[in-house]
């Protein structure tokens, strides 16, 4: 027999796991009409499991609050281990989807609240400002424009944005990263690479932005 990919009891349960959760979103849709993209368990999202990997890594002291920007169900948010956990979406349906989660999977406290990126305004600052998987829809300037507000005004000194671009056809709109981060002043760098040319990167605001009122 040729060899191939090794079946352990591990893969045959991580499979089991992701048909289940397969099942339990599609069921799920059927009473919320969330967008179908979200019937895809983390599991699969390899730049999601990379950014709670790495964002769960962090010096205790610089996991209080955390807000997921397009948050969808939750699948990285919900998997975070900080003090607060807020999950922003445009979308009402998949906000109480995101609900039905937390509590089926127990996953502990958050909150969620229906957002719309740029225009609505946040409360307080947080220890890390996740923004994935929506950016490469909007134009480059209007996008800048709302980073640079949100990076500016709610990331605490010594916090971080986590952010995506994508370099694949077929993307409404395709982002440098340097454009996008060039201006913010933290220090940026890439974390993570993954298909469709997904790039993932951390902006961590100095903690001399507090002595500056920045």
């Amino acid at each position: 027999m040729a060899s191939g990919m090794q079946v352990t009891p591990q893969r045959i349960l991580r499979a089991a796991g992701n048909r289940a959760e397969v099942a339990f979103r599609f069921l799920m849709r059927l009473f919320l009409p969330f967008d179908p993209w979200h019937r895809m368990p983390l599991a699969a999202k390899d730049y999601a499991v990379g950014i709670i990997e790495h964002l769960n890594s962090l010096p205790r002291n610089r996991r209080g609050r955390v807000a997921d920007i397009g948050c969808g169900l939750g699948d990285i948010l919900l998997n975070l281990a900080f003090n607060e956990r807020l999950g922003l979406d445009i979308d009402p349906a998949v906000l109480k989807g995101a609900e039905i989660v937390r509590l089926t999977h127990f996953k502990g406290q958050a909150r969620f609240s229906v957002y719309s990126f740029p225009g609505d305004g946040l409360d307080g600052g947080f220890d890390a400002m996740i923004m994935v998987n929506w950016p490469h829809a909007f134009p480059p300037d209007l996008l800048k424009t709302g980073i640079n507000r949100i990076f500016r005004n709610h990331v605490n000194p010594g916090g971080c944005l986590i952010i995506d671009t994508v370099s694949k056809d077929g993307y409404p709109y395709c982002h440098a990263a340097e454009f996008l981060l060039g201006d913010l002043g933290g220090v940026a760098e890439q974390i993570g690479v993954y298909p469709c040319g997904r790039r993932v990167w951390k902006v961590t605001k100095g903690l001399e932005a507090r002595k500056s009122g920045r």
